[in-house]
């Protein structure tokens, strides 16, 4: 019995950073100015590493979550 699923929810995650990164790079094609430069140093910049460390945290979590699992199930075959 899955207590909960995390891998969806990365997997959604890992296609929309993809689907920002790919529509922010077309704005370079209509948006030249400095207010685009501050915004992608502001907003989207930082995106990319926060979402690196969001991941290996859930994939931390969803390792524990696993373990725990295991052994629960073990600890219901003993009894």
């Amino acid at each position: 019995m899955r207590c909960c699923d995390l891998q969806s929810g990365t997997i959604r995650l890992t296609r929309a950073a993809k689907e920002l990164r790919e529509q922010w790079n077309a704005t370079s094609e209509y948006w030249k100015d400095k207010n685009r430069d501050d915004f992608e140093v502001q907003y989207i910049q930082p995106l990319a590493p926060q979402i690196t460390l969001l991941l290996a945290a859930v994939n931390s979590l969803s390792e524990v979550f696993d373990r725990a699992e295991r052994e629960l199930e073990d600890q219901k075959h003993e009894d």
